[in-house]
């Protein structure tokens, strides 16, 4: 089968990785098959193994997102738009999107059991939820996911990412660093100083989310493929050649996650040890991006790459 090149989804950007999981979950949901891998170049791009051209996974992404605006995941009952759900309404959350198609979803935002521990009365989000102050989470995704064009999609797979204010940012374009020595307008005043996304990435990137699921931690959410604390943690994430399946995806992201520790020292015997099985696996290139939340909302850091195949 003939591999397509999706050049505008780059393996080295976190976003980038999350909107190209969005593809490959967009395409399981509607029955497709399609496989998933990265180009091996200097700016890897992702590849995939699949019958459909860029039309049909554009039509097909479009459906599934507006299904997912309209579902469980992002429309609890009782009405909620934020994840910081009472204790004894996560079960209940968590209950009604099972065995739906974004139940994914829904269990890659919050965990059971899994509280803040301050208050120890509400869930505490996931680490890739970047929100602070006033901005809702869920809210914030049923825009993002009802109001992306199908030309937003097309435009971001082929290369051509167009940033705009229209929709909110969800924080993890690591392209867009508003720290405060950056900037010459306070980075927290939306009304005179909005930060620009791209809705097509942010748009594949909320898909992609349901690969990333939640557990109940010690002091906070366990993520998959996050490690560290709350305010400094870190994502690692790996790229493969050969296009594999969804559920394959998904078990190379939970299997070549590293902790902070190993990221820190890229050369560490517990890293060495753990890393003669990526090459077997398929894996040439693992890159992480710290997490950092010391200015309020979210961010992602530069990314860098902590292993690389020989």
């Amino acid at each position: 089968m003939a591999e397509l090149e999706l050049p505008g989804l780059s393996g080295s950007n976190p976003l980038g990785f999350m909107a190209a999981l969005g593809v490959q979950v967009a395409l399981a949901e509607t029955n497709g098959e399609l496989r998933l891998g990265w180009t091996d170049s200097l700016v890897p791009a992702a590849i995939v193994d699949s019958e459909f051209d860029v039309d049909e996974i554009v039509a097909r992404v479009v459906s599934v997102s507006r299904s997912w605006a309209s579902g469980p995941a992002l429309n609890p009952a009782p009405t909620r738009d934020d994840v910081k759900f009472p204790a004894n309404a996560i079960r209940d959350y968590l209950d009604q999107a099972r065995g739906l198609r974004d139940g994914a979803l829904a269990a890659s935002l919050v965990a059971e059991n899994s509280l803040d521990a301050v208050s120890g009365t509400k869930a505490k989000p996931t680490d890739l939820d970047f929100t602070s102050g006033n901005q809702k989470l869920l809210d914030m995704m049923r825009r993002v996911l009802t109001e992306t064009s199908p030309d937003d999609i097309a435009g971001t797979v082929l290369g051509a990412w167009q940033y705009s204010d229209r929709l909110p940012s969800l924080g993890w374009d690591v392209v867009d660093d508003r720290q405060y020595a950056l900037e010459a307008f306070d980075p927290t005043d939306s009304k005179n100083n909005p930060k620009l996304s791209c809705p097509g990435a942010q748009c594949l990137a909320i898909l992609g989310m349901a690969s990333f699921s939640a557990f109940r931690g010690g002091r906070k959410t366990a993520t998959t493929a996050c490690h560290g604390t709350w305010n400094q943690g870190c994502f690692s994430w790996p790229l493969w050649a050969h296009p594999v399946s969804l559920s394959v995806s998904r078990t190379l992201i939970s299997h070549a996650s590293i902790p902070p520790d190993d990221v820190v020292s890229a050369g560490s015997d517990s890293l060495r040890s753990r890393s003669r099985q990526f090459a077997g696996w398929g894996l040439f290139q693992v890159l992480a991006s710290n997490i950092d939340r010391s200015s309020k909302y979210g961010r992602f850091g530069p990314p860098r790459v902590i292993w690389q195949r020989d």
